[in-house]
């Protein structure tokens, strides 16, 4: 507990106050110093009162880079209190306020850059009503959050279909030809027996939904994971949603083969997650991502282009789908 600017430039009147009397006998300057150094001194009593507070907060929602969430904090106690949250870098936010206890303070934070992030702990520096006495403290109340990794738009209309779906003559046992649907892939049709008939045909092959998958495959160099990881997710996220099972390898983790709305929360928090460095399985991929000074590629079948040549901007077609 110390005194404030306010609180040291009001004892220092009264100490001068003092002095000036004791010296030139002005009775009038003690009367003075008086209730200034009581007043001073009941607000260390007030401050010394209070107590140390108490936080509590919300909990904050994952997210994807750019996103802004709001941040809730339930202080309790008694004062003047200035409350601080510490964010960490990749957080962006004005997580200052000042108010009388008990309050709720909230704020905003922006989501600059994805990985795991910690927030908290809280400084509360607590004064008395005048200002002049305040005392510090710092509350160990903390909260992690996931900042998933960008995801982008493809390119057009067909555009994953036709720059990451493997070709693969027997990717599938053949099972019968069925009318064309919208949305079936025009590689499925089956020309011949179309073309005896006014309808397009469509091969259809037995266990379709089991046997579609793609391997991603995403390596980085150092300094360079999160261009990886935007990458990779991109890629990931388009072939979910074209039906695929995705099975994911980065550097330091991977998923299993999958599908659905809990398999893609997966895949994004071990993208979060992801660093940089090299995979034993690049050879294996289906899709291999890799990011380094040179820029980001994709590679398919030995076909390797820019990462940005397939990409038709930086929207994120599942930011409204994906909750934290």
């Amino acid at each position: 507990m110390r005194p404030t600017r306010r609180g040291v430039a009001v004892t220092a009147v009264a100490v001068a106050a003092l002095l000036v009397s004791a010296q030139f006998g002005q009775p009038g300057l003690s009367a003075v110093a008086g209730p200034l150094l009581v007043g001073v001194f009941a607000a260390a009593v007030q401050v010394l009162w209070a107590g140390e507070p108490t936080v509590e907060r919300t909990h904050l929602r994952r997210g994807f880079p750019g996103e802004t969430k709001r941040v809730a904090l339930s202080v309790d106690g008694s004062g003047i209190a200035t409350v601080s949250d510490a964010l960490p870098e990749g957080l962006d936010g004005e997580a200052t306020a000042t108010r009388s206890l008990p309050a709720a303070v909230r704020y905003d934070v922006t989501y600059a850059a994805r990985g795991e992030h910690r927030v908290g702990p809280v400084d509360v520096t607590v004064t008395d009503a005048l200002g002049l006495v305040r005392r510090e403290y710092t509350v160990d109340e903390t909260s992690e959050v996931l900042v998933y990794p960008p995801v982008y738009r493809l390119g057009g209309p067909g555009a994953f279909a036709r720059t990451f779906t493997p070709e693969s003559e027997d990717r599938q046992s053949f099972d019968r030809l069925r009318e064309y649907v919208h949305g079936d892939s025009l590689r499925d049709v089956h020309w011949k027996s179309s073309a005896k008939r006014e309808d397009l045909l469509v091969k259809e092959f037995a266990d379709a939904r089991s046997d579609r998958g793609l391997l991603v495959v995403a390596e980085a160099s150092e300094g360079h994971g999160d261009e990886m990881a935007a990458a990779a997710a991109t890629v990931a996220m388009a072939a979910l949603e074209h039906g695929l099972a995705v099975e994911l390898v980065v550097p330091n983790a991977a998923v299993s083969k999958g599908y659905g709305d809990t398999h893609r929360t997966r895949l994004l928090e071990t993208l979060a997650r992801a660093g940089a460095g090299r995979s034993e399985r690049a050879a294996d991929a289906d899709v291999a991502v890799r990011a380094d000074g040179d820029g980001v590629t994709v590679s398919v079948g030995g076909r390797e282009r820019s990462f940005a040549d397939v990409t038709a901007s930086r929207d994120n077609p599942i930011a409204s789908e994906v909750s934290g």
